[in-house]
């Protein structure tokens, strides 16, 4: 298990070169210990950190070492998204301990890795016309009047979490999301779909 003390760090002797793999580990070491600044304790054992390597390593264009940093952020964002899921650190390592449990993770990360943040969904939903579209209705004269405030912007909420959840659901089965037009198509266009028919529906049995 890796469970070396936060810190310390292995630093190679004078003369000798960091092997791409050890400073990999020695990164994600760092990784987890901020983690459990958090009280959040993740243990991967050596199988599962050479599995996570080697898949970063294979979408990797230049060296590893060149884009260290952008490899850290991916795993730490992938990790966060499952520690939202899972809650606490037991339940989280309990889930893993499982093979395809961790595949899916890895598959996370590495689609995190080569996609634009998730954060860029909250400027490109107010440019989707859309959206814009949905936002009108939602908060139109004739909603408002018939169904309230409270309730569209309860809706207008559920929407905007709703483009987050379908981004990590991709991420999670290694859809790569590097263009702005991707996240539109594949990610706010069809929650917004969504909720258009369910806000149709509620219209008709109200």
């Amino acid at each position: 298990m890796l469970k070396k003390p936060c810190n310390k760090t292995n630093k190679a002797p004078n003369g000798r070169i960091t092997a791409p793999f050890e400073a990999f580990e020695s990164r994600i070491r760092k990784v987890l210990c901020e983690l459990s600044k958090q009280d959040i304790v993740i243990e991967f054992n050596p199988e599962q950190l050479k599995m996570l390597y080697n898949k970063v390593l294979s979408v990797v264009e230049t060296s590893i070492f060149a884009e260290m940093e952008q490899i850290m952020n991916a795993i730490q964002n992938s990790l966060q998204v499952v520690i939202a899921m899972k809650g606490g650190s037991e339940s989280l390592n309990s889930m893993i301990s499982h093979k395809e449990n961790f595949k899916r993770i890895t598959t996370h990360v590495v689609a995190n890795y080569q996609s634009l943040g998730e954060q860029r969904i909250n400027i490109l939903m107010t440019h989707n016309p859309k959206y814009q579209d949905m936002e009108d209705e939602l908060f139109g004269k004739k909603f408002i009047t018939e169904y309230g405030f409270e309730k569209a912007f309860d809706i207008h909420q559920q929407m905007i979490q709703a483009f987050h959840n379908r981004y990590h659901e991709l991420l999670f089965e290694g859809v790569v999301l590097d263009k702005d037009s991707k996240i539109e198509t594949s990610v706010i266009e069809p929650v917004i779909q969504r909720y258009e028919k369910e806000i149709q529906v509620d219209d008709e049995f109200e």
